[in-house]
């Protein structure tokens, strides 16, 4: 799944991932992605991207977490943003990275 109010990002990235065969679910609220997971019985996400901010910074990210993960989330490492703007290449990358 994918979050973020940009609608061009979120076009890109479902282009993107759709030439890989990634199936993704885009959503341009958190209020939306919050309805779609607790409706999601089947636990059917593997990754999940919210548009944020890195931590003390201006700088535009996606945070990327696992639903239903038991682990505590890492908010304080890079190595759990992806850092806009980003290529495709980056995009990909950080995903199988993440799955």
């Amino acid at each position: 799944m994918v979050v973020d109010e940009e609608i061009s990002v979120i076009e890109k990235i479902k282009s993107c991932l759709k030439k890989e065969n990634i199936d993704v679910v885009t959503v341009d609220s958190n209020r939306k992605a919050f309805e779609i997971l607790d409706n999601d019985k089947e636990n059917n996400f593997n990754l999940i991207l919210i548009n944020t901010h890195l931590p003390d910074s201006n700088v535009s990210a996606f945070f990327s977490m696992k639903p239903k993960s038991n682990k505590d989330i890492d908010t304080t490492t890079e190595e759990n943003f992806l850092i806009k703007p980003f290529t495709n290449e980056k995009l990909l990358e950080f995903i199988k990275r993440k799955i």
